[in-house]
């Protein structure tokens, strides 16, 4: 898509004395050459007036523009056209001025006017050509300075990807899936697991605030206190823990929503802040129970309080960790996903492994969002318990 700049009435007034200087030493030396009447000093400096302040004025729109749909011989057709229109345009607009202003009748002015024409197409020329090779500079170092960013755009999101873990666990009673899409270069969603001396699987799934380098560096420092944290310990301290660690980052507005889970043989002890409910499918019954744990995200207060809900599981049974991406998934058509549906298709696949169960979510919302992209990262984790 061309996108042309507005048009510029500070350039053309700062060049109005330059331009004004100009015609009349044009005018001094046409008399000089022996042309002594009204023309030769008037006509320079309309003449020059105009041309100039109006090329400045104009300069950003006529500047020339890349457009990728069109060819290089037709944007360059394109371009000379648009530069004789305006300079007939405006040489035109002299001719009046001579004549309505200052009463000059420049055909009986011929010589002084073709000289000033041409005197006008070299300062069109001229400032055609500034304002092209500007518009071209300015191109070059916008490219410069993408190529750039994209560089470190890739750095970051290959140290987001080595932060995930490179495989599911393989710890007896459970089985695991993750699945994670990126809405951007660097998604701020995180997820992670590791295991205690006496077997247990702590799991951890985050959504840091926004997207970007800032969101990889919060992803960083969560795994970091995730790992080293106290094997065993109470999820509410951990997620104290992590909060501080965040905070003490001091990245303005950012914090990162994570829920912690720790199982063992039977049960499961959550915690979370900030997050989606865990949902928990229960084989006996069919049911779906919602654990929802109303605490802030990791890293937005100074005190933030967190506590841990116990939940019983039995063979079959299973569970869902996500990030907010999937409930809060829109359509071409600005509607939304919805944790009910977030449900229905739990339920529907919760019957399966824990991989389809992560399948047939991410076919859901598929089917669901149609061709519109992504607008948040989308992290899934489900765990069935054996």
């Amino acid at each position: 898509m061309t996108v042309r700049r507005a048009l510029d009435p500070g350039a053309a007034l700062r060049a109005l004395p330059r331009a004004l200087g100009a015609g009349l030493a044009m005018g001094v030396g046409f008399f000089a050459l022996g042309l002594r009447d009204a023309g030769p000093l008037l006509v320079p400096s309309i003449f020059s007036v105009v041309m100039w302040c109006g090329f400045e004025l104009v300069g950003p729109w006529l500047a020339f523009v890349p457009d990728e749909r069109r060819s290089a011989g037709a944007m360059a057709l394109r371009e000379s056209l648009r530069g004789v229109a305006l300079y007939t345009g405006l040489l035109a607009l002299a001719v009046v001025l001579c004549l309505v202003l200052a009463g000059v009748n420049v055909v009986a002015n011929f010589a002084v006017a073709v000289i000033t024409y041409l005197i006008g197409f070299c300062i069109m020329s001229l400032v055609g050509a500034f304002h092209t090779t500007t518009a071209l500079a300015s191109a070059a170092r916008e490219r410069a300075e993408n190529a750039r960013k994209t560089q470190e755009l890739e750095e970051a999101r290959a140290l987001q990807v080595s932060m995930l873990p490179a495989a599911a666990p393989d710890v007896p009673g459970f089985t695991v899936a993750f699945g994670m899409r990126t809405a951007t270069e660097v998604g701020g969603d995180y997820y992670d697991w590791r295991t205690g001396p006496d077997g247990e699987l702590r799991l951890a799934v985050g959504d840091a605030t926004g997207h970007g380098v800032r969101a990889g560096l919060v992803v960083v420092a969560a795994k970091t206190l995730f790992q080293t944290g106290n094997a065993g310990g109470a999820l509410d301290a951990e997620m104290r823990r992590v909060s501080d660690g965040v905070r003490s980052l001091r990245l303005p507005r950012m914090n990162m929503a994570l829920v912690l889970a720790t199982l063992t043989p039977g049960r499961a002890r959550i915690a979370a802040g900030g997050m989606p409910p865990v949902l928990h499918y229960r084989a006996r019954d069919g049911r779906i129970a919602e654990i929802l744990i109303e605490a802030p995200p990791a890293g937005q207060l100074a005190r933030a309080s967190y506590r841990e809900e116990e939940v019983i599981l039995a063979p079959g049974d299973r569970l869902l960790l996500s990030t907010d991406g999937l409930p809060e998934l829109r359509d071409a058509g600005d509607g939304v996903f919805g944790y009910e549906r977030v449900r229905d298709a739990f339920r529907a696949a919760a019957s399966g492994s824990p991989q389809a169960v992560v399948d047939a979510l991410f076919a859901a919302a598929d089917a669901f969002r149609g061709t519109h992209p992504l607008d948040d990262d989308v992290t899934l984790v489900a765990v069935g318990v054996l």
